[in-house]
């Protein structure tokens, strides 16, 4: 049996209570942070976004979580609106219901100068990272050998 429950913005004790309730014999309880993506969470995301976005989802977290505008641009690829697609996809998640409304956008543009530079994973170095956890989520459909971005 498998039994879920959603509890957004627990206080520690309220946490600890529930998580004192699930430790039944031979229970298996796991909390994942609202504000965390998680490896099923990253394959329903990158299921849902337009082909270009998740071609370009994909060359990031070959990458290992970055990856130049001019690597994501080659053979004549335009960026112009595949971009604005990893917002709209995670509000409409949330939107829906489908995603917790604390989930961070997994991709920033860095711009200088009104110019894309690259796109890149955030919170390197933390436990918000979600590089690994993309990688982890999209494992099955990363090309073996190949060299990121």
């Amino acid at each position: 049996m498998k039994i879920t429950i959603t509890v957004e913005d627990p206080t520690p004790e309220a946490l600890e209570k529930l998580l004192a309730l699930a430790a039944m014999p031979a229970a298996v309880v796991t909390a994942v942070p609202d504000d965390r993506w998680t490896p099923e969470r990253a394959r329903s995301y990158y299921d849902r976004l337009p082909p270009r976005a998740q071609q370009i989802l994909l060359q990031v977290v070959e990458g290992e979580g970055e990856c130049a505008a001019e690597e994501l641009k080659a053979n004549g690829r335009n960026l112009r609106g595949s971009t604005g697609a990893f917002r709209r996809v995670l509000t409409e998640g949330k939107r829906t219901g489908l995603w917790p409304d604390a989930l961070p956008v997994p991709l920033v543009s860095h711009i200088v100068g009104g110019q894309l530079k690259k796109l890149e994973m955030p919170g390197s170095g933390t436990d918000r990272y979600t590089y690994p956890v993309f990688a982890e989520g999209l494992r099955d459909l990363l090309p073996i050998g190949r060299d990121g971005c």
